[in-house]
């Protein structure tokens, strides 16, 4: 007599479903030898194809979370034999389909990151997570097969403790990744007390494993007057020095604003903060959105004069871990050179006409102003 749960307790041959599960495998495996995870900024400029490619991560990472949040619920209803025997097949195709899609969003996004700028702990993890992850699937997948095959309950079991762990993997590794994009309080903001407080904690501990500790700030030293050395001699005066604050600009009709400051938005802001995607409702890409703000900076976001009043200036000097920091975490950070010149220029009013040939830059930015004024 057969067992409630199969037709027959003979082992079946599911060929189809182990072409396809090897044929991703090896797409999988291949995918990170010709892209390895990168940890650092990219050496190498990334070819047009492979970006073109890579910004489709956010759009792909959605099949994945579906099909296998979906998968969550149909195991619960294959526990039992009856219930494998009735849903075990729809589970299986699930499993497929999710993984799949795991494999297409983990090798996107690593090519994503070719682009430069993610680079942090919230990163690594993110990305670390995602692959390892991505790899129990596909083990879990392996051995859902082979326990169809062989009715076997105690590979189901142990299939499901590999699926649950790896899907739990994942998920924390999309919470990093949410990090990356809405900054670190975004998840817990909200939460009850008791479990903001759990919730950060395990954070930290788990980002300090990947993390480099920052080095601590060390304040330099009161500079030492020069000793006078009396001499009989007439002294000779010293030569005369052009004042030690200024120095001339980039020459040329170069606009301030159009061909210094502009460009560093454009370099570190305007891929969150451009004509394509504008978070908060912020735009850095000409002079009049940038006077014109977001949602939460208004007209405030550049007060000509007073950079203590400017949003998008306290933004990028606040703490790199605050959720009001710009570039968020993880991305590419702006210089001291570059937060000094946007200083200078709201201190020198602001303005969109101003010529830089014309402008008393502080001569220890004058190389960074006329490097971005070449490049």
């Amino acid at each position: 007599m057969s067992s409630p749960a199969y037709a027959s307790d003979e082992p079946k041959s599911f060929t189809a479903a182990w072409i396809a599960t090897v044929a991703l495998i090896v797409a999988f495996v291949l995918g990170l030898v010709f892209f390895p995870p990168l940890y650092e900024a990219p050496t190498a400029e990334a070819s047009s194809s492979v970006l073109f490619i890579g910004r489709f991560h956010p759009i792909l990472l959605h099949l994945p979370v579906g099909a296998l949040g979906l998968l969550c619920l149909i195991e619960l209803l294959c526990v039992t034999r009856r219930g494998e025997a009735q849903y075990g097949a729809a589970a299986l195709l699930t499993l497929f389909v999710g993984s799949a899609g795991a494999v297409l969003a983990v090798l996107a996004g690593i090519m994503l990151s070719r682009e430069g700028g993610y680079v942090g702990g919230n990163f690594t993890l993110h990305q670390s997570m995602g692959i390892l992850g991505t790899a129990g699937v596909l083990v879990a997948l392996v051995v859902r097969i082979l326990a169809m095959g062989r009715h076997s309950n105690e590979l189901l079991q142990a299939y499901r403790a590999l699926y649950f762990l790896s899907f739990g993997v994942m998920g924390l590794g999309a919470h990093f990744g949410g990090n990356m994009s809405h900054g670190s309080k975004f998840l817990t903001e909200h939460a009850p007390e008791p479990i903001k407080s759990q919730m950060t904690s395990v954070e930290k501990w788990m980002l300090a494993f990947v993390e480099k500790p920052k080095p601590e700030k060390v304040e330099d030293p009161a500079p030492v007057p020069p000793k006078v050395v009396e001499t009989t001699s007439t002294p000779t005066p010293p030569a005369p020095t052009s004042p030690p604050t200024t120095a001339p600009a980039a020459s040329g009709d170069k606009l301030v604003f159009e061909h210094v400051i502009l460009p560093i938005f454009e370099a570190k802001c305007n891929k969150c903060h451009g004509e394509e995607k504008q978070k908060g409702e912020l735009r850095l890409d000409t002079f009049e959105w940038t006077m014109k703000g977001g949602e939460n900076s208004g007209d405030k976001n550049i007060v000509p004069g007073k950079p203590a009043d400017s949003a998008t200036y306290q933004s990028i000097i606040s703490a790199e871990d605050a959720d009001e920091h710009m570039p968020p975490e993880g991305k590419e950070q702006l210089t001291k050179e570059e937060v000094a010149l946007i200083k200078w220029w709201i201190e020198q009013g602001a303005s969109n006409t101003q010529k830089a040939a014309a402008a008393t830059i502080p001569a220890e930015l004058k190389a960074a102003v006329d490097t971005i004024v070449k490049g």
